[in-house]
């Protein structure tokens, strides 16, 4: 046969990586296993998240939304020219759940997310961990979370997140912020 190309240990998923697995993964999955265009498919990126405070303060509640986002479809081309896509967003509860699809251009690579709850004055670096390697077409899959932070002072709650998306690699630095827009997750009371 043919030599040894390369060798990966499989390990059961645990209960926490299988919830940081959004259900648009799932539905990419899907997708690829039946063959379906996303355009032929309802939207299931536009979700309400409900969080609660603690019990012995009056609880509000908050919905978290991403009103701009939307799946492409025939995204290698862009992932080849760009670099980097954020190819799927879900929220659920406090949370976003996202995949970053990049083209794999270098062994060393760094995917994160830069967000900001206040207009770009400040920023918060969040990274994101390899999920899944597509041979085929040379790209790989990078997931990331982010938590809506529990506050019981309006003043204080953030109204809106920005963020976009980074891939470090050969020593360059490529972006993808919704072609200049940056992606948007709002935050409301319910």
């Amino acid at each position: 046969g043919l030599d040894l190309e390369s060798v990966r240990y499989m390990s059961p998923p645990d209960q926490t990586t299988s919830t940081l697995i959004p259900e648009c993964v799932r539905h990419q999955f899907g997708q690829l296993r039946f063959g379906k265009n996303l355009a032929d498919v309802p939207s299931i990126i536009t979700r309400r998240a409900t969080i609660s405070s603690p019990p012995s303060t009056p609880v509000k509640q908050y919905n978290l939304l991403s009103k701009n986002f939307t799946s492409r479809t025939n995204i290698i081309p862009t992932i080849y020219e760009n670099k980097v896509l954020l190819e799927c967003l879900h929220t659920k509860d406090s949370t976003a759940y996202g995949t970053i699809r990049v083209h794999n251009c270098a062994f060393d690579k760094n995917v994160f997310i830069r967000l900001s709850q206040d207009e770009w004055n400040t920023s918060i670096n969040i990274e994101a961990r390899h999920s899944m390697n597509y041979s085929h077409d040379n790209t790989d899959t990078f997931t990331f979370e982010i938590n809506l932070p529990k506050s019981n002072n309006d003043k204080l709650e953030p109204k809106r997140f920005l963020f976009a998306v980074c891939l470090q690699a050969m020593w360059q630095e490529f972006w993808d912020n919704n072609q200049g827009w940056n992606y948007v997750l709002d935050v409301s009371e319910k």
